[in-house]
């Protein structure tokens, strides 16, 4: 098996778990965020993306959900440039790194993104339907 699928699949995997981590309550405006993130991150760049997440962000709502989640992934799959003088968070992570590792995080981030949404999106259709 390629390095390729087997990175494809672990994608998959945690998009799956995370995905079915979100609330029902908030499951269709977390799928609708899903949804617009690639084109605003295609359209503003990461950065910018990730600090509307934060300026949106509450305890448990879906900014602060969809944050966390691309957080995990990245950091399970990035191998972040070391640097003392910066925190543990994404968002510092992202602004800090050079242009090669900031587009590398670009790019991984919407190959993640394009299963949160396919699975986001089936959850909340099975909410619809289940309330019907």
């Amino acid at each position: 098996m390629s390095q390729i699928t087997n990175l494809e699949q672990e994608r998959a995997k945690k998009a799956w778990e995370l995905a079915n981590s979100v609330p029902d309550s908030i499951i269709s405006k977390y799928a609708s965020l899903a949804k617009s993130a690639p084109v605003m991150i295609l359209t503003n760049g990461l950065g910018q993306t990730l600090a509307f997440f934060i300026s949106k962000s509450n305890d448990r709502n879906e900014y602060n959900l969809l944050y966390q989640h691309i957080k995990k992934w990245l950091d399970d799959s990035i191998s972040w440039t070391p640097n003392d003088e910066i925190g543990n968070d994404l968002i510092e992570k992202v602004i800090n790194e050079s242009s090669q590792i900031y587009r590398m995080v670009t790019e991984e981030t919407l190959a993640f993104l394009s299963w949160i949404k396919r699975f986001a999106t089936a959850l909340d259709h099975d909410v619809e339907e289940a309330n019907k």
